[in-house]
């Protein structure tokens, strides 16, 4: 490890210190942003202070500092080339404004080229030829692999001129991309792996006429990335296949041969230095995203031979800059450009909107299906006819043990046979694609503007039709820890009776340091449903994993918001003082997290209802096989009649 990471210091300083050796040379100064996540307004950073936080100027900063750095180029003879490595537009209510069209339109006239994160395919594959066709830039992926007439204007590279050096920028999706995205999402492509693809067309780009070669990658650099690099290592000294393997950027610029930089998203931190692969001898650099920070690097190349020799840091010694408003004043017009769109989105997020609809119900039930699962566990049904039932349920990691995690899911929640499911930590979106196949009486509800940890709600649809889902705080998910709330709005068909009810899945942030923000969090949701049943919504179901205890001394949860509304109640209460039902039964963390909040309006104390945590370690031969398989969380069930009349 000592040895990887001194290296790794020698060869960035090499990076910059060969570059100012050599005086015949070309300029070309890269300015790049990843993981914007739709912010393109000026934002507090509440990261480095949640309760006096700076203010950020972000994406505007962004804009006044390139108009600068493009005058300032002109005259000292050097290039200027913009780059954007993907996730652009979702996490943030403009993507659900116009599916990420406002973006397009904020990064027109401004950028050079862009590749694609897994985000981006949250409205699907043709979303995304749509706003390739209105972008005026190009959008570069050498490893989506398109069926033929599809995907006309994404390009797997293209080549940018300056004074005569030829600078092509390939474009290579995540290699996870089926597990991180829907598999309708991903209708008319067939991605390869970044291993496979770089070794066709990185020649190709050569062959082209490229001298220098830039990647748009959205692999992500890991946290601990010397820790991950040696893990790597490990893997590929026992054999691990790199062509059909999920690399992360430090694995695929180890296989990069041929090409010079590697700009990448898709991963929560920002390193100022960049990674250095030995053996390729290609550099990785990744900002902070969010609208945050943006890159800045000179591009060093020989003038005779018009090889990259090195860079050099722009800025201080820093390749990445936090958009801080004293340093990087906001482009007045973008400014108001942005502001304008976030506040159209968020009159379309929080409106209220009465739940109606043309209800359309499935026929197809879960007799249908149950005859073709498999049978290795047997677990009791929670379903009782004429009653409502819920559960939630933190399925840690999804899907901790991939196939083998669906088959044993798919199973056991055809065997619980509750209504509906509200599932949290959803690592793996593309997985729940598998697991729905198995289920198909049921349908789907998946986040959308989640960046860390997705949230899903599961539904038959032989009792439910969807009206709409909505994810409210996403403008600022800070408190929700990257992950807002995910609201279902359902119309219940009874006897020829439509029955609107709202179900809100929610993953607080974990642990004794996310106190405060889940406080802040439970206030700002209990103003949102405030508002909402004023308005006339009051069958609300709130549920998930809230990673505090209901029996938590005063000061130390983050519950009081509702303990002092008496219009709502938490219905498993009487279970939070029972060890043996604790929702989460690890020593010495024994506890109660995962909780179901119910309206008294829907669900009255008095109304006989059914509350149980369910016990699936038992019925599974263990905890150690049911962590392995599933989860280090219990379910949590809900059974309820409606009131009569309703």
């Amino acid at each position: 490890m000592k040895k990887i990471s001194i290296l790794f210091l020698l060869f960035t300083l090499i990076g910059t210190v060969f570059a100012k050796q050599n005086k015949k040379q070309t300029t070309v100064n890269l300015l790049f942003t990843n993981d914007i996540h739709g912010v393109f307004t000026e934002q507090p950073a509440t990261f480095m202070n949640p309760t006096h936080p700076p203010m950020l100027s972000g994406f505007p900063g962004f804009v006044t500092y390139l108009k600068n750095i493009k005058k300032d180029a002109v005259r000292k003879n050097e290039g200027v080339l913009v780059f954007d490595s993907g996730n652009f537009f979702q996490g943030n209510p403009i993507a659900v404004l116009d599916s990420g069209r406002s973006a397009i339109e904020m990064m027109n006239g401004l950028y050079d080229a862009m590749t694609l994160g897994p985000y981006d395919f949250i409205f699907g594959s043709k979303n995304i030829e749509n706003l390739s066709e209105q972008a005026t830039f190009p959008i570069v992926a050498a490893n989506l692999n398109p069926t033929a007439g599809s995907f006309a204007k994404v390009k797997p590279f293209v080549i940018k001129e300056f004074n005569g050096v030829k600078i092509g920028i390939l474009g290579l999706v995540t290699g996870s991309l089926r597990n991180a995205v829907i598999r309708a999402n991903l209708k008319n492509l067939s991605p390869v792996s970044e291993v496979e693809a770089m070794k066709e067309w990185i020649p190709k780009i050569k062959e082209a006429g490229a001298d220098v070669v830039i990647i748009l990658a959205s692999a992500g650099i890991p946290y601990d990335r010397e820790d991950k690099y040696e893990e790597f290592l490990t893997e590929v000294d026992e054999g691990l296949d790199v062509e059909n393997a999920s690399l992360n950027a430090l694995g695929v610029a180890k296989y990069a041969k041929g090409a010079d930089l590697i700009l990448t998203s898709g991963a929560g931190r920002g390193y100022n230095v960049p990674w250095y692969d030995p053996e390729s001898h290609v550099y990785v650099f990744q900002n902070y995203g969010g609208g945050s920070e943006f890159g800045h690097i000179k591009m060093k190349i020989d003038s005779e031979t018009k090889k990259f020799v090195g860079f050099e840091n722009a800025i201080y010694n820093d390749a990445g800059q936090t958009a801080m408003q004293e340093r990087f004043p906001a482009d007045k017009e973008t400014a108001t450009k942005a502001n304008s769109t976030l506040e159209k989105a968020m009159k379309n997020l929080y409106d209220y909107k009465e739940i109606k609809a043309e209800v359309k119900i499935s026929e197809a039930k879960a007799e249908d299906f149950r005859a073709k699962r498999p049978n290795n566990w047997e677990v009791p049904s929670v379903n009782l006819e004429d009653e409502i039932d819920i559960i939630t349920w933190n399925l840690e990691f999804f899907p901790a043990s991939d196939e083998e995690t669906i088959e044993a899911l798919s199973e056991i929640m055809m065997d619980l046979d509750a209504d509906i499911f509200a599932l949290q930590e959803i690592r793996y979106t593309g997985w729940l694609s598998d697991l729905m196949e198995k289920i198909p009486h049921y349908g789907l509800v998946a986040s959308q503007q989640a960046s860390f940890m997705d949230l899903a709600i599961v539904y038959k649809k032989d009792m439910f039709h969807l009206v709409g889902q909505t994810e409210p705080f996403a403008e600022n998910d800070y408190d929700y820890a990257g992950r807002p709330p995910l609201r279902g709005d359902f119309i219940y068909y009874k006897n020829g009776e439509n029955i609107p009810l709202s179900i809100i899945n929610l993953h607080m942030k974990c642990c004794n340091s996310g106190l405060q923000r889940r406080k802040n969090a439970v206030k700002k949701l209990h103003s949102y449903v405030d508002k909402e049943y004023q308005n006339g919504t009051k069958n609300f179901i709130i549920l998930g994993d809230w990673n505090d205890d209901l029996k938590d001394a005063p000061g130390e949860h983050s519950f009081d918001s509702f303990f002092n509304d008496d219009r709502f109640y938490f219905a498993n209460q009487e279970l939070v003082y029972d060890i043996e039902q604790s929702s989460y039964p690890h020593e010495p963390w024994v506890s109660y997290l995962d909780h179901i909040l119910v309206s008294e309006y829907l669900v009255p104390k008095d109304s006989g209802y059914r509350i149980q945590t369910i016990l699936m370690d038992k019925f599974m031969g263990g905890m150690e096989i049911y962590e392995k398989l599933l989860s280090d969380h219990r379910p949590v069930a809900l059974g309820f009649k409606l009131k009569k009349p309703f």
